[in-house]
């Protein structure tokens, strides 16, 4: 089918055009038949790379441009958002009918009011942000006509599936009038999953770049068909493939089971990389402190290859994929978090080892998690084939992989819903419904995917907890209703064992001077707090030494504290560097920026339950400035000077420049004498000082 007979304004056929969009492919083309540009609610399930964002494009197009609505894209991750925020913007950038286009992106501050968001077009926001916005029930999300739910495969997730699963079935509910786009991976329930949805079921097995998919063992690799390649080369199989790929002009992702292997075998293979590399001209991102990570990876980067896992700062991760993307890096060895992330296709894919370590043994990867990493090999535009090859340890274990995994079919998608607090989404259902009696409440949860595999949700329990914590009320008519608290802790987006916690907390925390350390507690008793860090062997004599020297901290721990996050943030507010805290607690700088930004988000949470509660909001300020720079107390007012930070601003309190006052009525000319000041920063922080000091004086 070509693009110029789609029924659709000549504006985007002739933007199509010119991305190069002439015909459609094949599962493009069965959408098209389904009906989606009629408004025909579809579940489109497709292979990696088979097109599936051209499909929502022009779906998004037709509802936006022709029709006039709005239209919504929900992604599974911030990661994924933003690509296709920067895909969709480029696209609809230089499309003109009667109005600009205008695509907007929302994924963080959960509590946020997205009423904002009612001048944009195209909203491309993420699972959890999108069940706030629903929270919130703005009048704008009445005025949509498309929502595209991807990767919905991930409803199998165990910490992402229920709230996908949540935020499908409620929207389905609630807006009934809307058209619906599911995008999956290749699934073999994908029947069943259309029937739950009650939509037309699209599925293609079709790539745009064949796929070769490979088990390599001893010196020798077998396909799919039986035959066989002897590779050359001795030493390690992994080493003798790389160096194959490399030379043949193709690049390459290993999939590696750890993060420690991911380093370990990107450290080995750089030796065989660098004789491949050309000019890397990395522009490296300005860091606050450098780590052993951040060296190590400067140190790769020019030798061609590098590692790439959720523990490395955000910035490196983001330089990482463009240079990856830009063919300046040939070699990228990643954790499978990768495979789900975003768009980063190779030539090469190879996966080291079909096991993960579950935190107490060794077990086989999922077929589907497999799937999505052989998934990256082949660059459509770029490759006409592409190749997966899995490390075997024997002949034995080749022949297994080969029928379990290259031959396997993926897993079904199944619910995870009844893992995740069924009083969460209860509450959430209520705020958003307004009024809800028990038996809507259970209908509601009857339509999910749960209760289609497993049975009936049992929501009598989250009900009676709910009301026993004052977060709903029963009315006369028998219908619940979220109470001023209870639409506050949704609002805020945080489980309501957290909100429950911090307020049975609060007659204790109106008698604390300092609250940092109370609420340090309270976050890594959270089950919100990211990422969950228990105890190394080791660590118990510092977390026992912390309750030894504050004792009255104990109230404020329960016992299903995360221990070494807790660890974490008292080095951070502290004024650990951040490679003390990596070489102590084995808290990766990525983890790190998690732990810190989940906390800040905490303790901001529960700065407005307590004020609704009669707290003042300034028993947090320290708190709140403590977590978010990582300083003690006597630095707060210093970090609050943009450019300032925990190290520059330790370097002028030691100095002798000790507050906001003595900042503003410095010169200059001796700030820029301090280390890492220059004159251009030391003249731009002063002024700022002083504007601070004015603003102060002003309120």
């Amino acid at each position: 089918m070509n693009t110029d007979d789609l029924q659709l304004p000549y504006s985007v056929k002739s933007r199509l055009k010119g991305f190069g969009y002439s015909d459609l492919w094949p599962p493009q083309e069965e959408a098209v038949r389904a009906g989606i540009l009629c408004g025909a609610n579809a579940l489109i399930s497709t292979p990696t790379a088979s097109g599936k964002t051209l499909t929502a494009m022009i779906a998004i197009s037709k509802a936006v441009i022709e029709k006039g609505l709005k239209a919504v894209y929900i992604s599974p991750l911030r990661a994924l958002a933003g690509e296709k925020y920067l895909e969709f913007k480029d696209f609809f950038s230089e499309i003109t009918e009667d109005k600009e286009i205008r695509v907007c992106i929302s994924t963080g501050d959960y509590d946020a009011d997205p009423s904002y968001l009612s001048g944009c077009d195209l909203i491309i926001t993420t699972n959890e942000r999108f069940d706030s916005i629903m929270r919130h029930r703005v009048k704008w999300l009445e005025r949509v006509g498309l929502f595209i739910f991807d990767e919905i495969h991930l409803i199998s997730d165990v910490s992402r599936g229920a709230t996908l699963e949540f935020v499908l079935t409620e929207s389905i509910e609630k807006y009934p009038d809307a058209q619906f786009i599911a995008l999956s991976a290749t699934v073999n329930n994908c029947e069943e999953i259309a029937g739950w949805l009650g939509f037309k079921s699209v599925s293609v097995n079709w790539r745009p770049v064949k796929l070769t998919e490979s088990v390599a063992y001893e010196d020798k690799i077998i396909r799919y068909d039986g035959s066989q390649e002897k590779i050359e080369g001795s030493g390690n199989l992994l080493d003798a493939i790389v160096n194959r790929e490399l030379d043949a002009g193709h690049q390459v992702l290993v999939f590696a089971e750890t993060r420690k292997k991911a380093v370990e075998i990107a450290k080995r293979l750089s030796s065989i990389s660098k004789n491949y590399a050309g000019t890397i001209g990395a522009q490296f991102p300005e860091e606050e402190e450098e780590t052993s990570i951040s060296r190590m990876l400067k140190s790769l980067i020019a030798k061609g290859i590098a590692f790439h896992h959720a523990g490395i700062p955000a910035e490196y991760r983001v330089l990482i994929e463009k240079l990856f993307i830009n063919g300046k890096l040939k070699v990228i060895c990643s954790t499978p978090t990768l495979a789900a992330g975003v768009n980063l296709p190779a030539h090469t894919v190879i996966v080291n080892s079909v096991y993960r370590y579950n935190g107490s043994r060794m077990e086989p990867i999922k077929i589907m998690e497999y799937k999505q990493m052989a998934g990256r090999a082949g660059r459509p535009k770029y490759d006409d084939s592409g190749e997966c090859i899995v490390i075997a340890n024997s002949e034995r274990q080749a022949f297994w992989i080969m029928d379990n995994y290259v031959r396997g079919d993926p897993e079904p998608i199944s619910s995870k819903l009844n893992l995740k607090d069924t009083g969460l989404l209860t509450l959430a259902h209520i705020s958003i419904s307004r009024l809800s009696s028990e038996r809507e409440i259970s209908t509601f949860f009857n339509k999910t995917l749960f209760a289609r595999q497993f049975g009936t949700i049992d929501i009598h329990e989250a009900i009676d907890y709910l009301y026993d914590a004052k977060f709903i009320r029963k009315l006369k008519n028998g219908k619940y209703e979220a109470t001023a608290i209870g639409k506050l802790v949704s609002k805020l987006y945080i489980s309501p064992s957290t909100a429950k916690e911090f307020i049975k907390n609060i007659p204790y925390i109106k008698n604390e001077r300092d609250l940092v350390m109370p609420l340090i507690c309270l976050a890594s008793t959270s089950e919100d707090i990211d990422p969950k860090l228990s105890l190394n062997s080791g660590d118990q004599s510092e977390f026992n030494s912390i309750l030894e020297h504050e004792p009255r901290l104990i109230r404020y721990i329960s016992p299903g504290t995360y221990a070494r996050s807790l660890l974490g943030l008292y080095a951070w507010v502290n004024e650990f560097s951040e490679q003390e805290i990596l070489d102590r607690y084995r808290i990766d700088p990525g983890d790190l920026f998690r732990l810190t930004d989940s906390t800040e988000w905490l303790i901001h949470s529960y700065l407005e339950l307590g004020h609704m509660l009669g707290l003042s909001a300034s028993k947090f300020e320290t708190a709140i400035y403590r977590i978010k720079y990582g300083v003690k107390e006597e630095l707060v007012n210093l970090v609050k000077v943009e450019k300032v930070g925990r190290r520059r601003g330790r370097a002028l309190y030691n100095a002798g420049i000790k507050n906001l006052d003595m900042l503003a009525k410095a010169n200059p000319e001796n700030i820029s004498k301090i280390r890492s000041f220059g004159p251009d920063l030391a003249a731009k922080i002063v002024v700022e000082a002083r504007k601070l000091v004015a603003k102060r004086g002003r309120e």
